[in-house]
């Protein structure tokens, strides 16, 4: 055998052996379903319906994942790594909305925490809450959405708020008593 023949043929049992052994890796979700399977990118190229841990329950596409691979070629979505939205991230304010203006009040914030419950605090200063309408007063990061959409209670100048925490990382409001607030808390505001 030749010397370029016997690196050809250690080559391709180096490959082998790394393609057929057991192995976990990073990737990034592509598509998720509801069957508890999602599409995820690795490294060496796409595999789609992989089948997910149970304990990664609230799956999101751009979620960086840890999969396993087992040497016949099955693969298993283990679990989400942190984000970087573990950490408070600025809402951003529709018209009509301004973080308090009182020295001391936080801005309005919201953050999502590692087993998926997204939490809101902060002050702001409305225009044009009614209890006739839901007005949407702010969006989320796109990183941040809740697996579900979300009611709290809220308290605010003399009123009592209805605060609606949406999928599409819309926030909205509804006044349930009063009028006219001059500012709101989402203090305690929170969903999964």
């Amino acid at each position: 055998m030749t010397k370029r023949l016997a690196d050809a043929v250690q080559r391709t049992a180096e490959r082998t052996v790394t393609q057929n052994s057991a192995a976990w890796m990073l990737a990034t979700v592509t598509a998720t379903y509801d069957d508890g399977t999602c599409d995820i990118a690795t490294s060496t190229g796409p595999v789609e319906r992989v089948r997910r841990l149970r304990s990664y329950a609230a799956p999101q596409v751009g979620d960086r994942v840890k999969v396993a691979r087992s040497p016949s070629g099955n693969w298993v979505v283990e679990d989400a790594t942190a984000r970087s939205s573990d950490a408070w991230q600025v809402l951003t304010l529709r018209a009509g909305f301004t973080p308090s203006g009182t020295a001391g009040d936080a801005p309005p914030m919201c953050r999502k925490t590692s087993d998926g419950l997204v939490v809101l605090s902060g002050m702001i200063q409305p225009t044009g809450l009614t209890t006739a309408d839901s007005i949407v007063f702010a969006d989320m990061p796109s990183g941040i959405r809740p697996q579900y959409r979300g009611c709290c209670m809220a308290v605010g100048d003399g009123v009592s708020i209805r605060i609606f925490i949406n999928r599409d990382g819309t926030i909205s409001a509804r006044l349930i008593t009063g009028a006219a607030p001059a500012w709101f808390s989402l203090d305690g505001a929170q969903c999964r």
